[in-house]
């Protein structure tokens, strides 16, 4: 089967592979289509730390059943599906606690095992999401970001009427900010400094800050001087961080989304002084692709956006180069197969 192969650093080759063979509680998905995720780019600028070459990256993966050898009855050949890429143990504490989204030894599909930059993508059964007829198969590859997303503001216990910032203006904080207007909260702005996501960010109706400056100064008008019920960090480092309690209100929240490379320093006088709530947020539970499953099918318009354009296999390589270097301005590239 063809399939895209990371084989070094800054190098994918379409390759000829053979195709997966399923085992017990397994199925064979035909891959429709696959988005591109900022983990796809860490691997291919070779800075993930778990990902060998060689190895099919692509984790936003949405398909067809083709094969399954599984005892599940509620789905079947020819289904439309969605995957959940995580691969937990299922014996730590957090996985015995039904949070398997937490487990230490957390792997995913498209870093320890190939993904979905190929024709055919072998996924255990208990991963698979049935999705509506009514759901078109390229939206339905946004469903695992739109479930961080979820999941973040779930976490958060946003309220009608939370006036909240949104610090990074990338595919999750966008999606964030996005499903917090869906859920009601009365102003959002979104902080960001890169021109093309402000222009996306102006599209979809939201309030924008290009700089520390700009993001108090309109937050603190949209609170009168109160500061933002919630703050959502999806960048990642230290620069946000050193500003970011002097968003939020006495006795707010916020909430931590962008992962770090390296530890960060926090004011932690203010989270003192001001009851502040400081809430980690990892990835997802099932709940939160199921959440996403029926938001992305309830409000298709709003998501059609957020694809930017649709690619092929033998585009990858120099879709990945863009997306790096800059030339490429995409919020979410999908790949066709």
């Amino acid at each position: 089967m063809k399939a895209v192969l990371y084989r070094d650093i800054q190098v994918v080759k379409m390759s000829d592979i053979k195709r997966p063979i399923i085992t017990n509680n397994e199925a064979l998905i035909k891959v429709e289509y696959a988005g591109i995720c900022g983990t796809d780019l860490h691997i291919f600028d070779g800075l993930h730390p778990r990902a060998k070459a060689p190895l099919v990256m692509g984790h936003e993966i949405s398909g067809i059943i083709e094969e399954m050898n599984t005892e599940r009855k509620d789905i079947k050949i020819g289904d439309r599906v969605a995957i959940n890429p995580l691969i937990s143990c299922e014996y730590c504490l957090p996985c015995r606690e039904g949070n398997p989204h937490l487990c230490p030894n957390l792997k995913l599909v498209g870093i320890d095992q190939n993904g979905g930059f190929e024709e055919y993508v072998k996924i255990k059964d208990d991963k698979l999401y049935k999705i509506p007829n009514s759901l078109p198969l390229d939206l339905a590859a946004l469903i695992e970001p739109v479930a961080v997303a979820v999941h973040a503001v779930r976490k958060s216990k946003l309220l009608i009427g939370d006036k909240v910032v949104v610090i990074g203006g990338g595919p999750i904080g966008q999606l964030v900010a996005l499903i917090c207007g869906i859920n009601g909260a009365s102003s959002i702005v979104l902080s960001e400094i890169k021109s093309e996501r402000l222009y996306f960010a102006k599209k979809m109706k939201l309030i924008t800050a290009s700089s520390k400056e700009e993001t108090i100064k309109k937050n603190m008008e949209m609170t009168k001087g109160e500061g933002a019920d919630i703050v959502y960090e999806a960048v990642g480092i230290q620069e946000t961080y050193n500003y970011i309690t002097e968003l939020v209100k006495i006795g707010g929240k916020i909430i931590t989304i962008g992962a770090a490379n390296k530890p960060i320093a926090l004011d932690m006088w203010k989270v003192y002084f001001g009851e502040l709530t400081l809430i980690g947020v990892h990835v997802y539970t099932p709940k939160d692709i199921e959440i996403g499953i029926e938001l992305l099918n309830n409000y298709p318009k709003i998501f059609r956006p957020f694809i930017s354009k649709i690619i092929g296999l033998k585009d990858l390589q120099s879709e990945l180069t863009g997306l790096i270097d800059g030339t490429s301005k995409a919020m979410k590239v999908l790949v066709e197969l």
